[in-house]
């Protein structure tokens, strides 16, 4: 009889236990289903570059048959003034943006950049930026699939410094900076 009562007690330690991880589950699952739980929700919007160059804003547009932009907005602390020849924004790991890329040495002009006068410097061609400027950059034309929510991208910069004597010295020296983007598309 002893033994009886011992195994009810632990019987019902053991169902007041598990309707209560049933019902945690339970939540946690609509939690899921229902997108709160979404980690893309969750993390913030930012966009990353290394010191000096500094990502001040950003926007990704979605346009019609995919084709959408996207929009950087750069402000130069890098102690002198830079040539932006290349910029290329990849979705990683394949994600949402794709195909989108610019070469300011060729597209420099008022529709990509805020003010067309920073095309060209110095018999350099590119995006000038001088140290302490900051200035607007539109890729048009990049491949934006269909999405809502945020999305990560790589961000490819290839510049040279203002202080290169003419276009081959430029294209000799010039470096690469690496960045993230994680934005919502628009």
């Amino acid at each position: 009889m002893f033994m009886k009562k011992k195994a009810q007690a632990a019987m019902e330690f053991l169902m007041t236990y598990g309707w209560a991880i049933l019902v945690v589950l339970v939540v946690i699952g609509a939690l899921s289903y229902f997108g709160v739980l979404n980690p893309q929700n969750l993390l913030p919007e930012k966009c990353t570059l290394p010191m000096g160059l500094y990502c001040k804003d950003h926007i990704i547009k979605q346009g019609g048959d995919l084709n959408g932009s996207v929009s950087l907005k750069l402000e130069n602390g890098m102690g002198r003034g830079i040539m932006i020849r290349n910029i290329i924004v990849e979705g990683a790991n394949g994600q949402v943006v794709h195909n989108c890329s610019i070469d300011l040495t060729t597209d420099c002009n008022s529709s990509n950049v805020d003010d067309e006068d920073d095309c060209g410097y110095n018999s350099i061609e590119g995006w000038h930026i001088a140290n302490g400027d900051m200035g607007s950059v539109t890729i048009d034309d990049c491949t934006v699939d269909e999405f809502t929510g945020k999305t990560k991208a790589d961000i490819t910069l290839v510049y040279c410094s203002d202080t290169s004597m003419d276009e081959d010295d430029c294209g000799n020296y010039s470096h690469t900076m690496e960045g993230d983007l994680m934005a919502k598309v628009e």
